[in-house]
């Protein structure tokens, strides 16, 4: 697959741009940690073959599905602020993805845009702090959900061709539901079916594509 025949890349944040799936697993077991152990690691089960979902999804799941209790809005709300307050934490000394920085460069004259499972004014503010912002013409995240940043992406770029590069299966979902191309990239996935799939385009990481 030649990457420099599309006209838009949409890339996906955890996984793609940062090494931060598994900080992310820490982050959401130690704000989780007041409830029963065994609750909590089936719902990090949960989470790790469900990554790219919002948290605003999650964090309800988790309520309703893994405690088993009506939705209780404070308790929600705890639950998303602290873990929020985790990651802008684990942010700021998440690792690149290798390669990434070259990849950006390479690709610089194609609209490259960041659709994430994460919160959106939160992914703003850390890819200005970690200088990698001006690379992109746009950078969405939740509440939103990803097929539609995908959707309003396809749309503010009418008959262009366009690609997505993600780590998870909801990246996969959100680009067959746009009826884009997909690239699978592993070394960071936390996904076992992902990796299994023997049918998907799979690159390593980004270097791959330069």
């Amino acid at each position: 697959m030649h990457v420099n025949e599309y006209d838009v890349i949409i890339l996906d944040c955890d996984g793609v741009i940062f090494n931060s799936n598994y900080l992310k697993i820490d982050a959401f077991r130690k704000v989780l940690s007041q409830y029963n152990k065994r609750i909590v690691e089936e719902f990090i089960d949960y989470f790790e073959n469900n990554f790219g979902t919002s948290r605003y999804s999650l964090v309800k799941v988790f309520i309703e599905s893994f405690l088993k209790e009506e939705f209780e809005e404070n308790k929600y709300k705890v639950i998303l602020k602290h873990y929020g307050q985790e990651c802008i934490h684990l942010y700021k000394d998440a690792e690149f993805t290798g390669q990434l920085i070259e990849f950006l460069n390479k690709y610089k004259n194609q609209y490259l845009y960041v659709a994430s499972g994460g919160d959106d004014l939160e992914l703003k503010s850390v890819f200005i702090q970690r200088n990698i912002a001006q690379y992109f013409k746009g950078i969405y995240g939740s509440p939103v959900k990803k097929t539609e940043i995908v959707r309003n992406i396809c749309n503010q770029n009418p008959n262009k061709r366009m690609l997505m590069i993600g780590d998870a299966k909801s990246d996969m979902l959100a680009s067959k539901d746009n009826d884009i191309d997909f690239i699978f990239m592993k070394d960071f996935s936390t996904s076992q079916e992902m990796k299994a799939d023997a049918g998907l385009i799979a690159i390593a990481n980004l270097g791959d594509l330069l």
